[in-house]
């Protein structure tokens, strides 16, 4: 079964979303129980009888954050991101795998704490607040870093430990205020927190166990299902005259006894919830951060025995009394938090409110499934829900409920569009379409991309929502597909050229004033007449002329730095600086008699330009997206950042001259149109 969600709101501030994870690919969702991972511990309601309800508390071996470094290009990339901006918090460890560098001693972060390399790990501890920077050299290469920016409070994504369950107990000076919460009286109205010093073990009033310790599992390792408590965007409790929330998820054993998987208070002063980098809105209702807390699988615990070893240590025996009951599910309780007061230096709370919630061991709409494919009879894109493998019993099965249950059930279709440029992909399109009826017929959805020349492919991500308006609880599932064609769905449709004969369009150019502005063209770099010609797939480069010049930028505008003339091929260059990006931006034409007509690179799937000294190389591509620049009219423009200026003026790469190279790609089809010198300066 693969990765699924259940949303169920639980409160007016708090909305339930509980993720179960893929079972195929299971090692997504395990975390190990030893120093590297997170241990666990089991706290008895009465000592020495393991019988009776315990609690799960997690402890992490190692509170630290892991980070890969690679090289990609003339960059460092970490965790598959080049030049990534770590935003990290002062005081935490961080460790960075270095076994894919060929020299990981020559890693380095420049300042800002203790930064120590053993082997292929580097360690980092920042101390102090600033901002900082990492690089990496080799073989007289140096490669391009990014920067660090050490502050008290760190982004989510670099301040939380992939071992992190969200189940332990976090209450010293700086630290998130999580508490753990343990029943004081039977009708569980009352409950006494746990902090650091878990202090209450060793009052009269608990005749549980005194003291916790790491349980050995066998395996050393747990597989999770993860749950997100969502916050409404403005929520207070305290304006609410409440002082928090509690919350538990249990499991029954075989006896009928319950064993609790997590029992977590959060006060109003707790500050453990993550900003989530994906707000959304349901129900009317926006949500911009969440509570994250894993728990034990259950269908791991029978159905494939990967976490037995878990099961019977916390549990019992399979089989036995003590045992987990195969049939069990997790039981949500959730309550509002009355008061706080403290007693001898424990804190106490009362929390009469109960709401208490079941959820299958696994999704029981695992029949249910979306699906995104590209459609066989047009340059567009199918999406849909299917129920059992088809779209006529999705229609079904949402009808159904409207007929029989009451349910008032709308279907949203999320779609995400991201555009994939070197290692990163960016998100390009956001849409969302509403189905209340016609469930049986797909919505089609033709994406535009609109780095198409550039991009290497597209990643479109799609949610299902099947929304219960009557009681806000929705069925989320989700898909994915790349494709490895962009130019394909660009802005322009791709103009298919005559398969016998290529085919000439011509326009005419009207004449221009002459300006320093290359927003016009000037009359003494063209002919005030001349031809259009639209480049076939296999292009005649006889005659190809090209004029250049370095630009600057100023918002919106873009204004020449010299005057532009066009050179044959062979004899045209371009000046790169080391201190600064460059900007070049070149107009191709092709000389006809005594007349130069623009070529149009309006077809070309891709133009790159490539540097080359000896052997080394690099391939950059043509960015249409900067204004001013009118491929149509034979305008390509390139930004070739400093770094690479100072690579092909190290002492490797002067043995040889320096030669730039445009190409044109079509396909499988590579053209050279033209070739020329470069200056390093």
């Amino acid at each position: 079964m693969a990765r699924s969600s259940k949303f169920l709101r639980l409160d007016k501030d708090v909305l339930l979303e509980f993720i179960y994870h893929d079972q195929s690919n299971p090692a997504l969702s395990t975390i190990e129980t030893d120093n590297n991972g997170s241990h666990i511990k089991f706290l008895n309601t009465v000592d020495g009888d393991n019988t009776a309800s315990r609690y799960l508390i997690h402890e992490l071996g190692g509170d630290v954050v892991n980070f890969t470094v690679d090289i990609s290009g003339i960059y460092i990339a970490v965790n598959n991101f080049s030049r990534r901006e770590l935003q990290l918090q002062n005081g935490k460890t961080y460790e960075f795998d270095l076994s894919n560098l060929a020299t990981p001693s020559n890693f380095s972060i420049n300042a800002g704490g203790s930064f120590t390399i053993i082997g292929s790990k580097a360690i980092y501890v920042p101390n102090t607040n600033g901002t900082y920077s990492y690089s990496y050299n080799d073989n007289g290469i140096t490669y391009n870093g990014g920067s660090i920016i050490v502050s008290d409070k760190a982004n989510p994504l670099f301040a939380t430990p992939d071992q992190e369950t969200g189940n332990t107990i976090k209450t010293g000076t700086g630290e998130v205020g999580r508490y753990y919460a343990v029943e004081y009286n039977t009708d569980g109205t009352k409950f006494a927190l746990l902090d650091n010093t878990l202090g209450y073990l060793a009052t009269q009033n608990w005749n549980g166990s005194t003291s916790i310790s790491n349980e050995v599992i066998a395996s050393n390792l747990v597989n999770y299902d993860t749950i997100r408590l969502h916050l409404r965007t403005g929520f207070s409790f305290s304006n609410r005259g409440y002082e928090g929330f509690l919350f538990q998820v249990k499991a029954k054993r075989n006896s009928g006894v319950y064993n609790y998987f997590t029992s977590l208070a959060y006060l109003n002063y707790s500050n453990y919830e993550l900003q989530n980098p994906t707000p959304f809105v349901l129900g009317g209702v926006a949500f911009s951060k969440f509570i994250e807390v894993k728990v034990p699988s259950l269908v791991d615990m029978y159905d494939n025995t990967l976490n037995l070893d878990f099961e019977e240590a916390f549990f019992g025996t399979q089989d036995t009394q003590d045992a987990l009951n195969p049939t069990s599910n997790y039981e949500i309780v959730f309550k509002l938090i009355d008061s706080v007061y403290e007693v001898n230096n424990v804190k106490y709370v009362d929390a009469a409110e109960v709401l208490l919630v079941t959820l299958a061991q696994e999704d029981e709409y695992q029949d249910i499934s979306a699906v995104i494919e590209e459609a066989a009879d047009g340059d567009y894109f199918k999406i849909y829900g299917l129920k059992d493998g088809s779209i006529d019993n999705f229609a079904r099965y949402v009808n159904l409920r409207h007929q029989t249950s009451g349910d008032d059930i709308t279907v949203f279709h999320d779609i995400e569009v991201l555009e994939q440029s070197g290692n990163t992909f960016n998100q390009t399109s956001n849409v969302t379409y509403a189905q209340v009826d016609n469930l049986d017929k797909p919505i089609l959805f033709r994406p535009i991309i609109q780095s198409a020349n550039i991009a290497n492919s597209f990643l479109i991500n799609y949610t299902l929502r099947i929304y219960n308006e009557t009681d806000n609880t929705q069925i989320v599932k989700q898909a994915s597909l790349i494709y490895k064609k962009p130019s394909k769905y660009a802005k322009r449709m791709i103009q298919l050229n005559n398969v016998l004969a290529t085919t000439k369009v011509y326009n005419k150019i009207a004449s221009t004033a002459a300006s320093s502005s290359i927003n016009n063209f000037v009359n003494s770099i063209r002919p005030s007449v001349g031809e259009t010609k639209y480049v076939p797939v296999a292009v005649n480069t006889t005659n190809i002329n090209v004029s250049s010049t370095n630009v600057q930028l100023d918002g919106a505008n873009v204004t020449a730095l010299n005057n532009m003339t066009y050179y044959g091929m062979g004899q045209g260059s371009i000046t790169l600086s080391k201190v600064s990006d460059n900007f070049i931006k070149f107009r191709i034409a092709q000389l006809e008699a005594d007349t130069l007509k623009e070529v149009s690179l309006v077809n070309a799937e891709q133009i790159e330009l490539i540097l080359k000294s000896g052997n080394i190389e690099q391939i950059i591509y043509a960015d249409p997206t900067f204004p001013n620049v009118d491929m149509g009219k034979g305008e390509v423009l390139f930004k070739i950042d400093k770094s690479v200026a100072t690579r092909f003026d190290q002492p490797d790469a002067n043995i040889a001259s320096d030669t730039f190279y445009i190409n044109i790609k079509n396909g499988s089809t590579s053209s050279m149109l033209y070739h020329g010198n470069v200056n390093i300066i």
